[in-house]
């Protein structure tokens, strides 16, 4: 059920010390911009990837069936096997499927950029205002990240209003105006930073498509950034 769109980087093209890492894809069309850990330019042509056959986009966690998630696991498996240190999913699993995927390898994994929300939390203070971007802010409630009731410090925002970047997802076409995906990225920014008051001391990009964007996320809520390919490298470097 899994196949490799991208072949296998050789040994001797690796930045020297640097291991590969292991990404695991569903089966789509959309473009991959640089800066998402699907293309191979993100890590420096050091990925390996695994694509999940006819598991196309869904929509939140929830949405992962049953088999996705056994194929999920073989690839990790596959992956571990073909060196890859660190292994990423371009796509968010329910919290049991990544408990089950964890125990399947013995390398660190990483399956959604949520996961370094208590990091932020921890090092911003319990006061701190984190953002968060996020594909669709209606599948992605308080409740699914463990939020107290009445939590005024976590903001979420979503892209469903976006006119290029959220149709070409949902709809996995085969174009993707990047210009135009940029421009939605800064006012789903914009309207995140309104709902925080304006005020962000940290934004958590949860949707791999918008790491390619994270400069521009960045200048439009004036903080640090964060996504998925920030926490595959944080390990990865202490692996060197």
């Amino acid at each position: 059920m899994t196949d490799r769109p991208f072949p296998p980087i050789a040994a001797s093209q690796r930045p020297a010390g640097a291991g590969p890492v292991g990404v695991i894809l569903l089966d789509t069309r959309v473009p991959r911009l640089p800066g998402d850990i699907g293309h191979p330019d993100t890590f420096e042509g050091r990925a390996l990837y695994r694509c999940i056959r006819n598991a196309r986009v869904g929509h939140g966690a929830d949405a992962v069936g049953a088999s996705v998630v056994e194929a999920v696991g073989e690839a990790a498996r596959m992956l571990e096997a073909d060196g890859a240190r660190v292994i990423a999913t371009g796509f968010s699993l329910p919290p049991d499927a990544h408990s089950r995927l964890r125990a399947a390898v013995s390398v660190p994994v990483f399956t959604s950029a949520l996961m370094v929300l208590p990091l932020v939390r921890a090092t911003h203070g319990p006061t701190a205002h984190i953002g968060i971007l996020t594909f669709d802010s209606r599948t992605l409630t308080p409740d699914h990240i463990g939020l107290p009731p009445g939590d005024a410090t976590v903001a979420i925002e979503g892209m469903e209003l976006s006119r290029a970047l959220y149709p070409a997802l949902r709809e996995d076409r085969p174009t993707l105006d990047a210009t135009a995906a940029e421009a939605d990225a800064a006012l789903a920014a914009q309207r995140l930073r309104g709902r925080a008051g304006g005020r962000l001391d940290a934004v958590i990009l949860d949707c791999a498509a918008l790491g390619p964007f994270a400069a521009r996320i960045r200048h439009e809520c004036d903080a640090p950034v964060f996504d998925l390919a920030t926490l595959v490298r944080w390990v990865d470097t202490s692996l060197l």
